[in-house]
């Protein structure tokens, strides 16, 4: 059956299909340099026809209902602004270069591989946040990390990156409608503010607190929401929040939870019930569960081969719908797209 699309959803359906497809090529060319660099071809068995058909669908299907959510007004079109074309394939080059030394850190399963720079801040860091994610270089701890770090993740998701941290925001907007004003936010976990950026731009009026563990990403979060005000930074752990109780109208949070052991992200969840206001609403996004596919099985399989992801199977096996009802949060909501899911529930109301 053919798909109809409206006019106006074609233009910026167009720009992320053909946005896709750049971040797509950029992703085909990375096995090469792996190879030049380890002399070991990347196993292919996971990427039959059939596997890539289903995931191509499922990424046109996200691409599509993010035009979508456009065109209700749930985020502007602004969203898509791209970056400066200089700016984005000057980056490449280092991308290519940090991914020799991720690969042969792969080879080497070599998960603990600090520079000075990382090494001076893993002293006042939890022992689980101590360690190169995914084998990228300097983890989570220093600057050039934090200048690739949204590059790579559009390579390793073909340009849907984005896409998915969206999936959470008209479920937001379900539950918290208008511009955000009197409203205060909390982002959880926020990296380099990627998902900030959305919201601020959904709720233009509301006040929103910028927490992470890392200060070079938090500093590069700074950078990229400078031109956005009501805005605080704070260095902080998911687990150990530092507010007080009922604070905040929306706490939410991206990609974050299945980076986390499974105890830690119980006592994230509460605290985020904790700071919370009465019928305040918990929002995040993050990777698809076993419960969620049955198409990309495989893929929750492989990814924690391919990269190094200590808690990834843990994470797979435990639903978070699960951990948001025991933490005492309810009238959930949920969607998904290509390898993520949202969910947003909510605190009772006293």
């Amino acid at each position: 059956m053919k798909i109809k699309i409206p006019y106006q959803d074609k233009i910026t359906l167009g720009y992320s299909l053909a946005r896709s497809a750049s971040f797509a090529a950029q992703q085909l060319s990375l096995p090469f340099f792996e190879f030049i660099t380890t002399g070991r071809r990347k196993s292919h068995h996971a990427l039959e026809p059939q596997k890539m058909r289903a995931a191509y669908t499922e990424l046109f299907n996200l691409l599509k209902k993010d035009s979508e959510n456009i065109a209700k007004g749930h985020y502007p079109v602004d969203v898509l602004k791209p970056e400066k074309v200089a700016q984005h394939f000057l980056r490449y080059p280092r991308i290519i270069y940090d991914g020799y030394a991720i690969s042969k850190r792969r080879l080497g399963k070599d998960s603990r591989d600090f520079n000075e720079e990382a090494e001076s801040f893993l002293k006042d860091l939890p022992e689980y946040y101590q360690r190169n994610f995914h084998f990228q270089t300097g983890g989570y701890l220093t600057k050039e990390s934090a200048d690739l770090y949204e590059h790579q993740v559009e390579i390793l998701f073909s340009g849907s990156a984005d896409a998915m941290r969206r999936l959470v925001i008209p479920l937001a907007k379900e539950k918290l409608p208008g511009d955000g004003t009197g409203l205060h936010f909390l982002e959880v976990g926020a990296g380099t503010g990627r998902l900030t950026r959305f919201m601020k731009m959904a709720y233009p009026k509301a006040k929103v607190t910028v927490l992470d563990l890392s200060y070079p990403y938090l500093k590069k979060a700074q950078d990229n929401l400078h031109d956005f005000d009501r805005l605080d930074f704070v260095q902080g752990a998911a687990e150990e929040l530092p507010f007080q109780d009922g604070r905040f109208d929306l706490v939410y949070s991206c990609f974050l939870f299945h980076e986390l052991p499974h105890e830690i992200r119980r006592k994230a969840i509460a605290e985020g019930y904790r700071v919370l206001k009465a019928g305040g609403c918990y929002g995040l996004v993050d990777s698809l569960q076993k419960e969620d596919t049955k198409d990309f099985e495989w893929a929750l399989e492989q990814f924690p081969v391919d990269f190094h992801e200590p808690f990834y199977k843990n994470y797979t096996q435990n639903p978070m719908e699960g951990l948001l009802a025991a933490a005492g949060f309810e009238d959930l909501l949920k969607d998904q797209g290509f390898f993520a899911k949202a969910l947003l529930a909510r605190k009772p109301a006293e």
